[in-house]
């Protein structure tokens, strides 16, 4: 696909992306990311110098939340940085915190798009994704209900991350209200969309998982167990173990 044909181009601009943007700017857009904001700022403390990423139709961090640090920005109304959503050209482990707001609305490969993200993150760096269920392209540029109940779309974001060898650490549902609602009714709505807790999935029209990149360290015998050492006399391709609990040593295939 060429560059025009990108939505981050000047030529072109896809109609749900347009969508999401102008919503950001109004009662619900504007709580959703305010919500967004808090769990950021309760997972990962800024510290000076570090690098955040984010994919997203509106800029979602503030530049108090880096400490002097960059974040590099892409398609957003002011992008830093034109690039392909699925091959990011960063280097790897170069990023502290990276949000990604509608992964799906900008790919059709999103598990690809988080498998860059994993890839760009530093070791215990944070991930935050956005995505919705009743957030999504309708047939004439607006929004439909998906046509996946909302627990699976929830297991599917879930996914996108484990897949990418990223721990999921908790699931948040920022909006209740559908996106569809005009301004006046977002703002007469505004104390129900208050009550949105963690309890109420079926009613969610915006999810925030939240996952790191764990570091495995490598595991060392504990006191009670000690490695046996090669036999010679063993075939190649055997391994043998042996454990104070059994005076037999055990040959597997």
């Amino acid at each position: 696909m060429a560059l025009k044909d990108k939505p981050h181009s000047e030529y072109h601009q896809d109609p749900f992306l347009r969508w999401l943007s102008h919503w950001y700017e109004k009662p619900q857009g504007r709580r959703v990311r305010e919500r967004l904001l808090q769990r950021i700022r309760q997972h990962a403390a800024a510290t000076p110098g570090e690098v955040a990423i984010e994919l997203s139709p509106v800029p979602m961090l503030e530049d108090s939340d880096t400490l002097g640090g960059p974040i590099v920005r892409m398609d957003s109304t002011r992008p830093g940085l034109l690039m392909e959503p699925e091959f990011w050209p960063l280097e790897s482990d170069c990023a502290r915190r990276i949000v990604l707001a509608h992964p799906c609305a900008y790919s059709d490969l999103p598990a690809a798009v988080v498998a860059e993200a994993a890839r760009v993150l530093e070791p215990e760096g944070m991930v935050f994704m956005l995505e919705g269920n009743r957030l999504q392209l309708g047939d004439q540029g607006g929004v439909r209900v998906s046509p996946l109940p909302e627990g699976l779309r929830r297991r599917q974001y879930r996914e996108f991350m484990e897949s990418a060898d990223l721990e999921v650490l908790e699931q948040w549902s920022l909006s209740l209200l559908p996106p569809g609602l005009s301004e006046a009714w977002q703002q007469r709505l505004a104390p129900v969309d208050a009550w949105t807790r963690r309890g109420l999935p079926p009613l969610a029209s915006v999810i925030l998982t939240v996952a790191h990149k764990r570091v495995d360290l490598p595991l060392r015998p504990t006191p009670q167990y000690r490695f046996a050492t090669p036999s010679p006399r063993l075939r190649p391709g055997l391994v043998s173990s042996r454990s104070p609990y059994s005076r037999v040593r055990r040959t597997y295939d």
